[in-house]
């Protein structure tokens, strides 16, 4: 490797060893707002459920900046090891690095891969608990009006009124 070649590989690697810990906190945050989220369901918060929604969009945002940076650190990685972008990963670049980088490169990796299993189980938890909640509402809701099959309602002298489920208010003139 080339001088000008070591020099780069120096610069990118310590964008890459920056943009990991960002990632690291990010992901420490996304698994802190799946706490908030948990609890607010539970609770029955709304303020703190809409004030969650109202970040998602600058979430996505920050999302989407974190990974078009990675893809320009993935290119610059394939350029300077002569390899197709997607060929780029962490193992590979460390196969480049020096001892030290090396090893704090794998640390970055494990806490990361730590990071990534727990945030998958707490993902799960998430989506489990609001599917639990559903499928509560769906059983209110089904012994407030009935299921799909019980399409009838009566009057107080026992006539049939109106199926359930059709729309309640007709727009017709």
């Amino acid at each position: 490797m080339t001088d000008t070649q070591q020099y780069n590989l120096t610069q990118v690697t310590e964008e890459l060893m920056a943009f990991l810990d960002e990632r690291t906190e990010s992901i420490r945050r996304t698994l802190d707002q799946l706490n908030q989220l948990r609890a607010s369901v539970i609770r029955r918060d709304e303020p703190a459920l809409r004030q969650m929604q109202d970040v998602l969009p600058l979430a996505a945002a920050q999302r989407q900046q974190a990974d078009d940076r990675q893809r320009q650190i993935c290119q610059a990685f394939s350029l300077i090891l002569q390899c197709r972008p997607d060929e780029v990963n962490l193992t590979r670049v460390g196969q480049y690095l020096d001892p030290e980088h090396k090893a704090a490169l794998r640390s970055k990796q494990r806490l990361l891969r730590d990071l990534m299993n727990r945030l998958a189980l707490e993902q799960a938890a998430t989506e489990q608990l609001l599917r639990e909640c559903e499928r509560l509402n769906r059983m209110i809701l089904e012994g407030i009006i009935g299921k799909r099959n019980q399409t009838l309602t009566y009057t107080p002298y026992g006539q049939a009124r109106r199926e359930v489920h059709q729309p309640i208010l007709s727009m017709r003139m």
